[in-house]
């Protein structure tokens, strides 16, 4: 073989080898972290507990949005380019798209715990969402869309979006703006740095009750019956706006008096006998 074939076969095979590389590496993801092999993730990145635990990284790199991750693993995640599925693993609806892998447990998708696994009722990721949701004292359940957006995907603007910071904006729905008329209209506000709701129909900005009521989310000490309508300093529930009780309401009234004028709320125990029937943006009174 004389010296043009040589280097002709020898540029050839060098323009394969490279063209092979830039076809092997293309797909890899340049914003997670790899090990020396070409388009493998770092060591433990798929062993719970290891310091390079994918769901610690996701975490401490705020990716929620897992676009690195349908990047290589296909948009239903069934394997893609790698071949390697993480429906595996992630086997419950929705896969790695599942609520509950992130915030909650137990099949619920609402703290505890937060999305760094706090499950403190102190820790704002977590406050009285179980107050709201699950173990509710005081109303029905109240549903996820009345403080936070409802979602039209995974991937909302108002869920993730593409710059997650990890706090969940508050909106507040139909239920916090209720107005039972006599000249109060809530204007519902949420203070994330002193974690407290106010001017919100949940809690007293309503008709003849504590239109000053506010709510501390991470103290469920902070809401009685007296705080929302009553007096704040006995917990009696007796409504007394501005200190005076108001007609059909008698002073000596207490907790075991409601159920005369709202029995289908209240039994003569003072205990709440229908959550659907208290908070619900009506007031219930005997038929």
């Amino acid at each position: 073989m004389n010296g043009g074939m040589k280097f002709f076969y020898s540029s050839f095979f060098a323009a394969l080898s490279l063209a092979l590389v830039y076809a092997g590496c293309s797909d890899t993801v340049s914003d997670l972290n790899v090990n020396s092999e070409p388009g493998v993730h770092q060591q433990g990145f798929a062993t719970p507990g290891s310091s390079g635990f994918h769901g610690t990284y996701i975490n401490n790199n705020k990716l929620w949005n897992l676009e690195a991750c349908r990047q290589c693993h296909g948009n239903d995640y069934a394997g893609g380019n790698t071949g390697s599925s993480c429906l595996t693993c992630h086997n419950t609806d929705g896969g790695p798209e599942n609520c509950s892998l992130c915030h909650g447990g137990n099949g619920k998708s609402n703290p505890p715990k937060a999305l760094n696994g706090q499950t403190s009722i102190s820790y704002i990721g977590v406050g009285v969402h179980a107050a709201h949701l699950d173990s509710t004292k005081w109303s029905a359940k109240v549903e996820c869309y009345e403080c936070h957006q409802e979602l039209t995907s995974f991937d909302d603007s108002v869920h993730i979006g593409s710059n997650p910071d990890g706090i969940a904006e508050v909106v507040f729905g139909s239920l916090a703006r209720n107005s039972l008329g006599g000249g109060i209209t809530p204007d519902p506000g949420w203070n994330r740095t002193d974690a407290k709701c106010s001017n919100s129909y949940c809690h007293g900005t309503f008709k003849n009750g504590n239109v000053n009521a506010v709510a501390d989310w991470v103290q469920p000490s902070s809401v009685y019956c007296g705080t929302c309508h009553g007096d704040p300093a006995t917990q009696n529930p007796n409504p007394k706006p501005n200190g005076v009780y108001i007609s059909p309401h008698f002073s000596y009234w207490t907790l075991n008096d409601c159920y005369l004028c709202h029995n289908q709320v209240m039994n003569t125990a003072g205990e709440i006998i229908d959550k659907s029937k208290h908070i619900n943006g009506e007031v219930n009174f005997n038929r």
